[in-house]
């Protein structure tokens, strides 16, 4: 294996500062790994794009739940970009390090719309949703015979995986300025570096966001088994962990030197090529997965249905079919023409920002509210023993 010159890192990092692509001689055919390596993503990243730009597309011309839909294509969106920032990684060895920690980011806001996700499949509505919680008790993670409020649980759930989108967000910038001034050193493990400290956060971070979403499953399942929670749970958790997996045993493997490679890969191969290559491949099954997991068939409304409902200015007449009179105004799609309309809105970060305001409110609005009501319930609960304790007609 080619090994470029340790004695340009800085700080006494074992990677060079700047990364040059040696010619170590063919890995297949008359291609090199890299060449190798760049036919192969190309080809993976091609239909991984074709597939999941085509699901997201589907969504936004069929867009007949907005709230549901929106969240189903930043969920989708965690494919695409991240084989678009895996396949740059991979042409430009350079860009994998101030890339990497983007990915991440990608991961956060893909988890937080699936929980938000899973609440809307439970109650469409803020209103509804408060109501829903309120009236709920969930078991305790570390003690199952612990009750707690079903408002305090989507709480404690909504902070712990928020905070994973945050949180990547910052190491993802401060991975950039500590690989700026050259105190990252992507395989160092000291703790001079940044890389270490940076890695033990997002794992910490990453392991709470997943663990509060499947202690949400667990305990709502019951509550959506008609929306198969579990396969959409299966499909975003394959592609999170997998990922997650492959860091962590591509990181033992280059600390511990346990895997030799063939003198045909080069160190930027080893390091960087083989693990970004192995995410672009196995992103081609997972895009099927996520294609029937999160179909558009749910959405799409039948032409027989929207002839059947009545125009907006008509007035709705009883004829014995309650369904028509319970769905209120008829079905329609929302995206506008091919789907434009729920592209610009998905594509505004604003948007997703409002969401994420809109909850925060709803979640501590209800949950002050709900501490006003229990102090009001105690102080009358207290009143009355105190009325019934000093009852003068007991004297008599």
């Amino acid at each position: 294996m080619a090994v470029l010159r340790r004695s340009a890192g800085s700080y006494g990092c074992p990677i060079p500062d700047h990364l040059d692509q040696l010619d170590v001689g063919p890995f297949v055919g008359n291609l090199t790994f890299y060449q190798f390596n760049m036919i192969v993503s190309g080809i993976c990243t091609a239909i991984v794009l074709f597939l999941i730009l085509g699901l997201m597309g589907r969504h936004a011309m069929h867009m007949s739940n907005p709230n549901e839909q929106l969240k189903i294509m930043r969920i989708c969106n965690l494919i695409p970009s991240y084989q678009i920032l895996s396949y740059i990684s991979i042409c430009f060895p350079n860009s994998y390090i101030y890339l990497q920690g983007f990915t991440e980011v990608l991961q956060g806001v893909a988890l937080y719309a699936f929980l938000m996700l899973l609440c809307d499949y439970m109650a469409p509505d803020d209103q509804s949703k408060v109501k829903f919680f309120s009236s709920l008790e969930t078991k305790g993670q570390w003690q199952p015979k612990k009750k707690r409020n079903g408002l305090a649980f989507l709480s404690l759930t909504w902070y712990s995986v928020l905070q994973y989108a945050i949180i990547t967000w910052i190491t993802a910038v401060t991975q950039v300025v500590t690989q700026s001034f050259h105190v990252y050193c992507l395989e160092s493990n000291e703790p001079h570096f940044a890389h270490i400290w940076l890695q033990v956060v997002t794992s910490v971070s990453t392991s709470v966001a997943i663990n509060a979403i499947i202690q949400f499953y667990i305990n709502m399942k019951g509550y959506m088994t008609e929306h198969k929670p579990l396969l959409k749970l299966m499909a975003f958790k394959l592609i999170v962990g997998l990922i997650l997996l492959e860091k962590i045993i591509f990181l033992i493997i280059t600390s511990t030197k346990v895997l030799q490679y063939p003198k045909s890969m080069t160190y930027i191969d080893t390091l960087m090529g083989l693990p970004t290559m192995v995410i672009c491949v196995q992103m081609v099954p997972l895009s099927f997965l996520v294609l029937y997991a999160y179909r558009t068939k749910p959405y799409e409304i039948s032409t027989s249905v929207r002839s059947l409902r009545p125009r907006a200015y008509e007035p709705i007449q009883s004829d014995g079919n309650e369904e028509a009179l319970l769905s209120g105004s008829p079905k329609r799609y929302y995206g506008g023409p091919w789907g434009l309309r729920a592209w610009v809105i998905y594509l505004n970060p604003v948007e997703l920002l409002r969401d994420v305001h809109s909850a925060y409110m709803m979640i501590h609005n209800a949950r002050a509210l709900q501490k006003v009501q229990a102090r009001e319930e105690q102080e009358q609960a207290e009143m009355a023993r105190y009325e019934t304790r000093y009852d003068p007609g007991e004297g008599r």
